[in-house]
């Protein structure tokens, strides 16, 4: 175990994590006066939860004794220090604070200490809050802790008693970019006595110097493989460690530059394995000479036929255990479906058949969706109800000659043999999707199951499993996609489609990571008064090659969960910072800018906005949040509602944007905290020409007024369409006319020039 310890005195409120701590910094210094203000001030605070993390340190003779040690505070030393004094202490981290605890009653200012702890058992940092006090004639200290490691603790403590080896891997290049080595960065305690070492000696230190044969066995450059693709890995191998042959299963999941690395023993399973396999060989053997013997027997001895009876049972109870062991070997435990290996042997199987008989048949890779909703709802038991009332429905929807299996998780696949043609394979996979989609219920709720699937044609799309299966997967995913419960057949040109998508993922991943995602600012334009109402921050990607991109060339990538909110976290960074630097040069603005329904299902979102913002001395009246239709109607739509009423106690600003486009009803406008609603571009563009669009926008406009929501025209680019919208009495305005979108250092010129000019006059409407 490592210690770093810090002190802070002057800048307490911007170093803490934690409110409560500023609260109580605050508290003393206005209680303060002309003397140390008195114990009975912090009353109150003694007589709440606080209590649980406060201890009281009262000055006697020439050293403190613990007068009160809260019980959050207790568990956080491992003993309790009450009634003892603190030079009797001789544990290191008594030793460490005695220094603090001085100069703070020598100075009688108040003080933050900052213990960072790094060790196989514990990751993190504790704040304590030192506040010099006093209690009639005495002097003391009061005493707050916050640990900052309490979640890092439990995962590392998960991890800890895991029985397969886990380590962390960072990835080391050379001056071409090549992996050549990987440097560990934390290791559980398996893995560390797999490695023959202590996990202080492991971390920070290179696996090949602890594992020498990496690169001898191949599994450096597979390693590698798996941190340059970013696609996870397992497989099966066995090798030499220190004299002796290990069979393992490594699971790799990488993440950037990191590398997680599981291995799982797998010794005993194929040791198993291999013992059914001899067993089942010495079956065989036993059978066959039972019935040599029974033959002797009954051709010898006609009154030993009860014993042969007796024989001949033993035989069919050996057989019956002989295929009990076969249908185990083969099939899924839970559905009693052919598992992957065994589908895979079958498949190959009917594709033989059709290829001598010369015949199509089609592979239908089928995908439960949201299966994850209903394990983390109902429980995992609840899941494997599902599972089974799956499978069983999907069984009496095939053929005898067709083929079905489990390929693991909530995946099934289906072959479809003899498939004349498409639209006879179509007519198959709708019914199995009509066959499953109807009602069903667990513990009392109907849980609606609905199925994504992707199907690839034999010959025409592959003549092998593998590449059926990997054209079946591509489909699937198109199906997930286009909205979930429905049939993708596979195109050659999806495999193209899905190799430009993972090299755009992995480009905007490296982008995010280099900081080439940008914010540019459109103003807003009150035309009732001619002045600024604000900024919209627009996404842009700063491109090496392409210049400056806008979201249609990127926007796909938005419905991988860890790119739309690492988008969001990106923008949120270079919004706060443009707007603490224009705050400095006097420009006191305010920003609206997009949210995805990713950072909505985050229950703490609105938190970790309103800390990021007082982090940069900012308030949340300068930060508007912006929604489109199509996020709040997503799923999950009661926990993107409870985060948008969060963010509006906070005091957040909430507009709907491209309102119109969508299928938002009046009553989602009654019920969400909305604060603006801003008209889609293409009805401004259609203003002009179309009655109807006019007609829409005029409606618009006057529901807005009804509820008293602000209303904001996008997208208004000419002079007659600020002159269509001000005569429908819309009274902000958006677009092109007004300026084109500016990066962060162009704002102040354009906010001085526009209020120093006459030409701001130009925008206001009588």
């Amino acid at each position: 175990m490592t210690s770093q310890f810090d002190v802070r005195t002057d800048d307490i409120q911007q170093t803490t994590d934690f409110s409560d701590v500023r609260d109580l910094h605050a508290f003393w210094h206005a209680s303060q006066g002309a003397a140390l203000p008195d114990l009975d001030v912090f009353a109150p605070l003694l007589a709440s939860p606080m209590i649980d993390r406060t201890m009281l340190m009262l000055r006697r003779d020439d050293s403190l004794v613990y007068e009160r040690v809260g019980s959050r505070v207790v568990q956080l030393f491992g003993h309790d220090p009450t009634g003892r004094m603190l030079s009797a202490l001789t544990n290191p981290e008594a030793s460490t604070f005695r220094p603090l605890y001085q100069s703070v009653l020598e100075s009688g200012k108040p003080a933050l200490g900052l213990h960072g702890r790094v060790g196989p058992g514990a990751i993190g940092m504790t704040e304590r809050l030192v506040l010099p006090i006093r209690r009639g004639g005495q002097s003391g200290l009061l005493c707050y802790l916050r640990p900052r490691e309490d979640a890092t603790n439990v995962l590392r403590a998960l991890i800890e008693v895991s029985a397969d080896g886990i380590a962390v891997l960072n990835a080391t290049r050379d001056e071409t970019g090549r992996i050549t080595d990987f440097i560990i960065s934390a290791v559980n305690t398996e893995m560390a006595r797999r490695l023959r070492a202590s996990a202080e000696a492991l971390v920070g230190s290179s696996i090949q110097k602890f594992w020498p044969s990496l690169g001898k066995i191949g599994l450096l450059e597979r390693f590698a493989r798996a941190v340059d693709s970013q696609i996870s890995d397992v497989f099966d191998t066995s090798y030499e460690v220190h004299g002796q042959i290990v069979e393992r299963q490594l699971r790799l999941s990488p993440h950037g530059e990191g590398l997680t690395l599981t291995g799982v023993d797998i010794g005993p399973t194929l040791a198993a394995s291999r013992a059914i396999s001899r067993q089942h060989a010495d079956l065989i053997k036993a059978n066959e000479l039972l019935e040599m013997r029974a033959l002797d027997l009954m051709a010898s001895y006609q009154s030993l036929e009860q014993t042969t009876h007796t024989l001949r049972e033993e035989i069919q109870r050996n057989r019956t255990l002989e295929a009990e062991l076969v249908h185990l070997a083969h099939h899924d435990s839970l559905t009693g479906l052919p598992n992957r290996s065994y589908f895979e042997q079958c498949f190959e199987e009917k594709l033989k058949q059709m290829n001598r008989a010369r015949r199509r048949a089609a592979l239908c890779v089928l995908d439960l969706d949201h299966f994850k909703d209903i394990n983390d709802s109902l429980g995992h038991d609840a899941g494997d109800k599902v599972l089974k009332e799956i499978s069983d429905r999907l069984r009496r929807t095939i053929r005898k000659s067709d083929v079905m299996g489990r390929l693991g998780g909530d995946e099934f696949a289906v072959v479809l043999t003899n498939a004349r043609d498409i639209a006879d394979a179509s007519t198959a996979v709708r019914r199995m999707l009509d066959a499953v989609s109807r009602p069903f219920s667990v513990k009392g709720h109907d849980v609606p199951i609905s199925l994504s699937a992707g199907v690839a044609i034999f010959p025409a799309d592959g003549r092998t499993f593998g590449e059926l299966m990997a054209d079946a997967d591509i489909a699937v995913y198109r199906a997930k996609r286009a909205g979930r419960g429905r049939t993708v057949f596979f195109q050659p040109s999806m495999r193209d489609d899905a190799e430009r998508r993972y090299s755009l993922l992995k480009a905007l991943r490296l982008a995010l990571d280099a900081g080439q995602i940008m914010p540019v600012y459109q103003p807003l334009i009150d035309i009732r008064t001619g002045r600024l109402a604000g900024f919209e921050a627009l996404a842009r990607w700063l491109h090496p090659e392409r210049g400056l991109l806008a979201p249609a060339a990127f926007a796909e990538t938005f419905e991988e969960p860890d790119i739309a909110q690492a988008l969001t976290r990106a923008m949120m960074r270079r919004v706060l910072g443009d707007l603490a630097s224009w705050r400095q040069r006097g420009i006191t603005v305010r920003v609206n800018m997009n949210v995805t329904a990713f950072d909505l299902r985050n229950p703490g979102f609105a938190d970790e906005m309103e800390a990021q913002l007082h982090q940069q001395g900012l308030t949340t009246s300068q930060l508007g949040i912006e929604v489109t239709e199509t996020t709040i109607l997503s799923r999950d739509a009661e926990r993107i509602e409870a985060t948008l009423h969060d963010l509006r106690r906070h005091g957040f600003s909430i507009a709907l944007d491209d309102f119109g486009t969508g299928y938002a009803s009046l009553s989602h406008l009654r019920r969400l905290p909305v604060n603006s609603l801003k008209i889609d571009r293409s009805f401004i563009t259609d203003l002009e020409q179309d009655p109807k669009t006019m007609a829409i926008v005029r409606s618009i406009i006057e529901l807005a007024a009804a509820l008293d929501l602000e209303i904001i025209a996008e997208g208004v680019e000419t002079r007659s369409q600020l002159d269509a919208v001000s005569a429908l009495g819309c009274p902000i305005i958006q677009g092109y006319l007004i300026a084109q979108p500016m990066q962060g250092d162009q704002v102040p010129p354009f906010v001085d020039e526009f209020i120093a000019s006459v030409s701001s006059q130009r925008w206001r409407v009588a």
